[in-house]
Order: structure tokens, then C-alpha cells, then sequence
């Protein structure tokens, strides 16, 4: 029989590649290759092999001369152990052997699972395989359809004779240069990744995106190996995450049921910090109070590691029962397992700090673009007041608020509300302030107070950053009606959706539609989301003075 040891303090989770490629690396040349390698699954020890005894002696030297790696040698207290281990993966083998065969032959070849991995990638980036300067013109014509709709239903509404000549004639609008994005920059972006936990095709667990529909009942989740807008560091992540789930002994969430534990893996980073914020989602109600605590450190244990040069924030377990489609913000409850409940992004030379469940722009160049559009249309109209409406986070006044003297923010979520607290303390800002309210219930009174400060007129922008659907109608009649407000900046990032927002701010004035109305004046496409068919838009609307329909 050839000699063989027990080496102790290896990784639970590791597999024998894994143990190997560990040893390789930290050994460097002096590392001597076993002739086999046996790691039982879910233990601290794994047995090696050698072909000899001056092999393992070898071995065994540079083991004892290299403490720092933190691993012992054990003793072999069962001397048939090493056979019985090495039989069990001959089977085990054997075993992935026939079910490689059964998938082949299943699959008949290879292209299909290409098929596959591509129909993937197009569900979550449908224009990769189109030019980027195609893409550009694409998202312009969409944006010319938006304004063509704007034109279509504001006549409906109102009537061809009392539409002004802007509206009659969309050239008037104009469409700015496109904002575009540096090439280095248009692939794996995302700074925000979300993946759901359940099954694949093959029926095994898989930490991916959704393909197929709940509803129909044929969904399933899919590895996102080829997305193009994933960066590799969530993949990474996601990759080890799957390896844990595949020897849990607990299942993946049931979305139709309520089954199961494993939800979700959120993964956000910052390329500028290097900071990773790693968020779980499960549904705790079907475990135990031991069962809850066994998962809480396993979780620990597995993601407080190195990630190259990335160092990991804060690891949160969120809780949430709900059925359907997960979101990080729709957890019930979340506890943070390591460091902190937020990671820091450098926006525009401003810290900001972002929460696990705070909206952000998920393409952190672009967003620098973005806010720089906002900057712009600010210093061509000389305004002195700002105000951030949907403001979250503060994050569009922190960053203009270098050019422009006071920012007054308002917002209606208190968690929010101290997150653009502590964002400007950090940021040593005293020109900025957040009012945690609604919009409409405040906005007349604060726009008062700021056009009276110090006695001077004031020249006040309204900056208006909504959810992908827009604002309530009473939001934007609070903002169209309130005296000081005579240039607007709505941003969106789903025009069509907000067609009817934009209508109701540029309706003539009359008995419905109190206040002289706004004009679309121009209109800027940010392309926020590269190889999608997304985009972000800025529009810029001012006080039409000119005509009062009575």
C-alpha cells in the first residue's frame, strides 16, 4: 500500500481540485504532487497519497516549515479509512461518469446548451450582438417615438386648436447629443446584481437569473456564465454560493408554495472603493430556531473571505415569506451578519454611502454623466436653488452642490431620509438639507422659504427623479401650482412611462389645470444600460408665461 496522510484544517466546503489548487498555490515550487487526493465531503481533512515514503516525508517537511498556512497533519487512526474513501469517489466518479453520459444523450450535443446560454444572455442583454453605434441610433429613434406619442396624446386630450406650437411641432423640442458610453465600460457593468435561488433544467439547485414564467409553470432558473452586463466578481460570488447550496440539506424557496428556504443573492460593489455588500434572502419560517443559527454561520463562514481586490462590507440574511418574484427592498425583517448595512460608491469626486435596500444608478460612470447633465442644465439657467423631489438617498443634490448654493431635498422614507443625513455629514456639506416628507404636502411652503431667503430672487430648479412608473397626478399638480418653480428636470428611466406626468405639467392653464403651464424645451438620452434596449432620459421643462387659457 503506498503511504498516505491525514492533513487536518483544510476548507469545509473545499472540494479535492479546490484542496490541490490551494496547496499548489501556496507551496509554489517546492509543492509535491500526490499521486491521489481524497476530500470527504463537508470535513476539515483530507487524505493524500505519495509514491513513496521520500515523497511523503518531502511532504510532510514542508507542511511542518510552513505554519503559516494553518494546517497540521492528523493521524490515521483506521487504516483501511484511505481505501474506503477512495473507492467511495471511484464510484462517485463512476456515478458523474453516467450522469455526463445521460445528459449527452439527453442533449445529443453541444449546441444545444450553447442555445441555451445564449438565449440567456439575449433575456438579459438583447442588443450584445448589435454594434454600439446600432444601439445609439435605436434608443434615438425610441426617443423620438416618445416625444411623437407626447404630441399624439396631448391633442387627444386637449384638442389640435388649443395645443401650443411646440406640441404642433416636435422639432421644436430639442434632442440633445446623445450621452454616451466610454467602450471600456459598456460590458459587466452593473454595479447591482441579483440572482434567484432555485432550479435549473437539469433539476439541480442554481444560483442564477429566471427564465420561463411562474404562472405557466415552466420556469426555472438558469447560471448566467455568459451574461455580458454581469461583472465577473457577482459571478464569482454567485458560483460559490451554488457550491454551498448543492450539499445543503435545506431547498430552495418554493415561489408558488411557500416551500423551501433559499431565495435570493444580492451582490453590489464599488470598483472605485473596492467594496462588496453581500445580501441572502430566505424564508426562515420554515426553520427552527438552530436551524437559523446553523445558517447564520455557515453564511459567515463562507462569504468572510478574500475576493481578490475586493474586501467584503457587509454581509446581510434577509427574511421574507412572500411568494412570486423576490426584491432586496421587500424583505420583512434583515440582520447583518458582518460589518456594516451599506457599502460606499464615489460618485462625481462625492462619497455616498448606499444601503442594501437603496435605489442606485447601477452604472456608476454613467450615473457621473448623468448627474453632470443635471450640473449643466443648472449653470446655463445661473439657478441658485435646487430641489431634489424623490430625492432617496440625496445622492443628485450631494452631487450638484458644488455649483449651486442651497439644496433643499424632499423625501418620504425616513430610512432614506437618514441615509442623505449621514451622505452629507460625510461629505462635509452645509448647503444641503432633507425634509422627510410627501412631496405635495410640503413642497408650496419650503419653495416660499427659499425664494424669500435673504430678500433676493432666487433663481429655483425642481429636479424630479421617480420610480420607473412616475408620480402620482397630485404629486405633479403640487409641483405645477407651487409659485417659484419655473424650470423642471424630470428624470426617467422608462420615457413612455411618464408620458402622462409630462402632459399634465404642459396642459394649458384653465379652471382643471391651475398655473401657467410648463414647456418640453429639450430632451437628453443617457445610455445608462449598454446591450440593453434601455435608457435613461432628462427632460427640461420651463414656465410658459406666454399664453393663459382661461
Amino acid at each position: 500500500m503506498k503511504p498516505q496522510i491525514c492533513l487536518l484544517g483544510v476548507q469545509k466546503f473545499a472540494k479535492d481540485k479546490q484542496v490541490l489548487k490551494q496547496l499548489q498555490e501556496q507551496l509554489g515550487d517546492k509543492f509535491i504532487n500526490p499521486t491521489e487526493i481524497i476530500k470527504p465531503k463537508m470535513k476539515p481533512f483530507c487524505f493524500l497519497q505519495f509514491i513513496d515514503e521520500d515523497q511523503k516525508n518531502k511532504f510532510v517537511k514542508l507542511i511542518e516549515d510552513n505554519p503559516e498556512m494553518k494546517l497540521r497533519l492528523g493521524e490515521v487512526h483506521n487504516e483501511n479509512a484511505f481505501e474506503k474513501q477512495l473507492d467511495k469517489k471511484i464510484k462517485q466518479q463512476k456515478q458523474n461518469e453516467q450522469e455526463i453520459k445521460q445528459f449527452q444523450e439527453k442533449h445529443q450535443n453541444r449546441e444545444i446548451v450553447e442555445r441555451k446560454e445564449n438565449e440567456l444572455a439575449l433575456q438579459t442583454a438583447p442588443l450584445y450582438q448589435i454594434k454600439y453605434e446600432e444601439q445609439i441610433e435605436q434608443k434615438l429613434v425610441e426617443i423620438k417615438k416618445v416625444i411623437k406619442k407626447l404630441k399624439n396624446q396631448f391633442i387627444q386630450k386637449n384638442g389640435k386648436e388649443y395645443s401650443p406650437g411646440w406640441i404642433l411641432d416636435t422639432n421644436l423640442i430639442k434632442i440633445n447629443d446623445p450621452i454616451i458610453c466610454d467602450e471600456q465600460f459598456r460590458f459587466n457593468y452593473r454595479n447591482k446584481s441579483e440572482f434567484t435561488i432555485s432550479y435549473n433544467s437539469q433539476k439541480e439547485v442554481c444560483v442564477g437569473f429566471n427564465v420561463g414564467s411562474i404562472q405557466k409553470n415552466n420556469d426555472s432558473v438558469e447560471q448566467p456564465n455568459t451574461c455580458p452586463v454581469t461583472p465577473a466578481i457577482a459571478m464569482e460570488i454567485a458560483n460559490k454560493f451554488q457550491n454551498y447550496l448543492q450539499s445543503s440539506k435545506f431547498q430552495p424557496f418554493n415561489r408558488q408554495n411557500g416551500s423551501g428556504v433559499w431565495r435570493m443573492l444580492s451582490v453590489r460593489k464599488s470598483d472605485r472603493t473596492k467594496q462588496l455588500l453581500i445580501s441572502v434572502s430566505i424564508n426562515k419560517e420554515n426553520l427552527n430556531e438552530d436551524e437559523y443559527v446553523l445558517i447564520c454561520d455557515e453564511l459567515i463562514t463562507l462569504f468572510n473571505t478574500t475576493y481578490g481586490e475586493f474586501s467584503l462590507e457587509g454581509l446581510l440574511l434577509m427574511h421574507s415569506n412572500k411568494l412570486g418574484q423576490d426584491l432586496a427592498s421587500s424583505a420583512d425583517d434583515t440582520k447583518i451578519l458582518y460589518g456594516n448595512s451599506y457599502y460606499q460608491e464615489i460618485i462625481l469626486d462625492k462619497k455616498i454611502n448606499i444601503s442594501y435596500n437603496a435605489f442606485s444608478q447601477n452604472h456608476t460612470p454613467q450615473c457621473d454623466k448623468l448627474y453632470q447633465v443635471i450640473i449643466d442644465l443648472c449653470k446655463n439657467k445661473k439657478i441658485t436653488k435646487f430641489l431634489d423631489l424623490c430625492a432617496g438617498s440625496g445622492t443628485i443634490g450631494i452631487c450638484v452642490s458644488d455649483q449651486i448654493q442651497d439644496i433643499l431635498a424632499i423625501e418620504m422614507n425616513q430610512s432614506s431620509c437618514k441615509d442623505a443625513n449621514e451622505n452629507y455629514k460625510i461629505n462635509n456639506l452645509q448647503n444641503c438639507q432633507i425634509i422627510c416628507s410627501k412631496v405635495e404636502d410640503v413642497i408650496k411652503k419650503v419653495t416660499q422659504d427659499l425664494k424669500s431667503l435673504e430678500g433676493k430672487q432666487q433663481q429655483l430648479m425642481a429636479c424630479l427623479d421617480p420610480p420607473r412608473a412616475g408620480v402620482l397626478n397630485n404629486v405633479i399638480e403640487s409641483i405645477r401650482t407651487c409659485k417659484g418653480i419655473d424650470h423642471i428636470i424630470y428624470v426617467s428611466c422608462s420615457p413612455p412611462q411618464v408620458i402622462d406626468n409630462l402632459i399634465q405639467l404642459c396642459l394649458p392653464q384653465s379652471k382643471k389645470n391651475k398655473a401657467p403651464e410648463f414647456k418640453l424645451v429639450n430632451v437628453t438620452l443617457v445610455d445608462m444600460f449598454p446591450q440593453t434596449s434601455h435608457f435613461e432620459a432628462v427632460f427640461y421643462l420651463e414656465r410658459d408665461y406666454g399664453i393663459l387659457f382661461e
